[in-house]
């Protein structure tokens, strides 16, 4: 028989609200030592596990979160995963981690299911640039707060790297070194931040004054098949017309393209220079890092005061921008004809 609250305080001989209390930890609770000490000492005996479901149904909180992700395969999102899960543990929360293959239909239906009551509140790191679906999650009250990605607007609680700052510092970088070839690579257009990376490779490139070549511009890139095509389109290409460099702003394509420059031969950085794109900040290969784990625990910290009270719904609506920086780790070198 499973040992419950009721049948530990027939045991010691107290209110089951008391029980309760002290295996909360309730520093409030009055009780005598002994009482105290034989209550956890029969928890700690029997192996109790408190009942999740009536704790909801009586404090109509169920100490879940939830975490809704794009691509569990991308590294990048581990890292945010991780965090997310540490700092919502230290407060007393489990989180449950949710994929959605980036699709807007498969978002609705999680979102759908989650809002019956099963999570306290969201942590949304799939959103788009326009998304519907964030806006029927708003009608229903459920807290949340968007990572990463943001919307178009404001309104929403969000905090994520400097996209723009992203696709400034690649860009710089590698037409700092002369080259003036240089692939693009990125993911989804719909993707706002996406939008923004290109724009700040673009202005860097204009700051130097060198030219967009905008034959080397490949967009929606999703998963690393698409990375490694890409690779092989390049490598096609008459050899006065490939790319000195590649700078990618969604690690999952690079990967597959990293496969097909390996596959042809080619050295890094003597026949083509790489730039990535990392939520770590010991990368293996140049890269803009983002500050993962630093975005998911303010994420975190900002949901959780939401859902203890501390910050209202219409109180200091987060917008943070985190800034990014170029690592490098050697796998980007001047052309040749290249004259500092």
């Amino acid at each position: 028989m499973s040992v419950t609250l009721e049948s530990i305080a027939r045991r010691v001989g107290v209110d089951v609200s008391l029980v309760s209390r002290v295996l909360r930890g309730d520093p409030q609770a009055r009780i005598s030592d002994e009482k105290r000490k034989k209550i956890l000492s029969i928890a700690r005996n029997t192996n109790y596990l408190p009942n999740r479901m009536a704790r909801s149904l009586r404090t109509r909180r169920t100490k879940i979160l939830a975490m809704l992700t794009p691509d569990i395969t991308n590294p990048f999102h581990s890292f945010l995963f991780r965090a997310v899960e540490r700092t919502a543990s230290a407060a007393g929360y489990d989180v449950i981690l949710c994929n959605t293959d980036d699709s807007a239909d498969r978002f609705k239906k999680v979102v759908t299911t989650l809002a019956e009551g099963h999570v306290d509140g969201l942590l949304i790191a799939t959103a788009r640039h326009v998304d519907p679906a964030i806006d029927w999650l708003r009608e229903r009250g459920l807290p949340y707060v968007l990572i990463n990605r943001r919307r178009s607007g404001n309104t929403d609680p969000w905090i994520g790297p400097d996209d723009q700052r992203t696709g400034w510092l690649g860009g710089h970088h590698l037409a700092g070194l002369g080259h003036r070839r240089i692939a693009f690579l990125m993911g989804r257009s719909e993707i706002g931040n996406m939008g923004l990376r290109e724009a700040g490779y673009r202005a860097a490139l204009a700051e130097l004054d060198c030219p967009v070549a905008e034959d080397l511009i490949f967009r929606d890139l999703t998963d690393r098949r698409s990375g490694y095509d890409c690779a092989q389109a390049l490598l096609a290409l008459p050899r006065d017309s490939r790319p000195t460099a590649l700078f990618s702003v969604h690690s999952v394509p690079l990967d597959g393209a990293m496969i097909g420059i390996q596959k042809a031969g080619l050295k890094v950085p003597d026949d083509l220079s790489l730039v990535g794109y990392s939520a770590s900040n010991d990368p293996d290969l140049t890269s803009v890092c983002i500050p993962a784990e630093e975005m998911a625990r303010a994420a975190t910290q900002h949901l959780l005061e939401r859902l203890s009270g501390e910050k209202a719904a219409g109180e200091g609506v987060l917008n943070t921008t985190l800034p990014v920086e170029l690592i490098d780790r050697g796998t980007s070198q001047a052309t040749r004809s290249f004259k500092a």
